[in-house]
């Protein structure tokens, strides 16, 4: 096909895979893939999407260059969007995986560029390729001392709709040179400080009462805390230790968060789960969850609370509170207490097991540290 001027622009980002075990990959691979939608939906219509490699997207808009604030106009929107998002999956997060707790470490780039490119079409894609396409590829990897950043090649600078300098950002000239390609010139601004002026979303609402009066069930159980929550915040593992459940109904495929639905059916009534609250030390892990049905009239949460007693033994305590605002009636408490007991034992029971036979979530320390 014949050649076309555009501009190339690609979001990269960094701190994933770094994090990630075999046992992470897949829940990995769904939390970037919503990262990477954020960054598409965030883009400019008329940016084309040549592919998604990796970590990053590879956009391009045919035509004239675009002015230096209209690229920067566009970086920011799809950096706050990407940096908000992260927040709000930080602060919502009840898996201790390495992936979901080194979220924080999460870092955007961006590489514009200015040149000209041949479309190939592959059954009913288009993707962008040449030798343009293949200098911004290559300035992904560069000696700019940060992660957070946007490069714009002297080729898109010296275009005459880039004679008006936006302020904000302060710039600083570098030079690359790469095999067969020779010296590309460009200049740079470092995006921390933008960064650390993006808004927290709203917290959600955690709070519960502990009444110290409501009975409470205690175990010791042979494994590490840590191990000990991972094997709880893990829904699909319920079924092998709670008792009666039949089965657990996932709301999200991305896991378990704070807000998120889960229904555990069980023979004669269903419960609508959702996590409440998760506060984390080295010392001991307190998790809530809500746990809802209107036919038998049950409002209430479940608290666990895990202790660090040494590196191989838990000390774990249950305990079952009304809900904010309601009132847990006698008989549904009695039943909730007496399968919580049994559910104890077998919790305990199945985390000896499974940990003492080596089937724990390896490298569950990385999602602590």
């Amino acid at each position: 096909m014949a050649a076309l001027t555009a501009t190339i622009l690609i979001p990269d980002i960094s701190g994933f895979t770094e994090f990630m075990t075999t046992t992470e990959l897949e829940h990995g691979s769904h939390i970037i893939s919503s990262f990477l939608e954020t960054i598409v939906k965030s883009a400019d219509e008329n940016f084309e999407v040549s592919e998604i490699e990796g970590d990053a997207v590879l956009f391009y808009k045919k035509g004239e260059p675009i002015s230096k604030k209209e690229l920067l106009d566009q970086c920011l929107k799809i950096f706050n969007a990407f940096h908000y998002q992260r927040k709000m999956i930080q602060q919502l997060t009840v898996c201790p995986c390495g992936v979901c707790q080194s979220m924080i470490n999460l870092s955007l780039k961006f590489i514009a560029h200015f040149g000209t490119i041949s479309e190939i079409k592959v059954n009913r894609f288009i993707k962008a390729s040449g030798l343009d396409m293949i200098i911004a590829h290559r300035l992904l990897k560069n000696k700019i001392p940060s992660n957070e950043y946007v490069l714009i090649t002297k080729s898109l600078l010296n275009q005459p709709n880039n004679n008006d300098e936006p302020v904000g950002l302060n710039w600083q000239m570098a030079t690359e040179e790469f095999p067969a390609i020779g010296k590309v010139e460009f200049n740079y601004a470092i995006l921390e400080n933008v960064k650390q002026n993006i808004p927290d979303p709203p917290k959600p609402n955690t709070h519960y009462t502990v009444d110290d009066d409501s009975p409470y069930i205690e175990t010791e159980i042979q494994a590490n805390f840590k191990d000990v929550y991972a094997i709880v915040s893990d829904m699909n593992m319920r079924v092998h230790w709670i008792e009666g459940l039949r089965n657990v109904e996932l709301g999200e495929a991305s896991g378990p968060y704070i807000g998120s639905i889960q229904h555990f059916v069980f023979d004669h009534f269903k419960v609508m789960v959702s996590p409440l609250s998760l506060k984390m030390s080295d010392k001991e892990i307190i998790y809530a969850e809500t746990w809802n049905d209107e036919e038998i009239n049950l409002s209430a949460v479940c608290e666990f609370r895990f202790r660090h007693v040494d590196i191989t033994d838990c000390h774990l305590v249950n305990r079952v509170l009304a809900a904010e605002d309601k009132v847990l009636v006698p008989e549904v408490k009695t039943l909730l207490m007496q399968k919580l007991l049994a559910s104890s034992e077998n919790l305990k029971t199945y985390c000896e097991n499974i940990i003492n036979a080596g089937d724990a979530v390896t490298d569950i320390e990385n999602g602590f540290s």
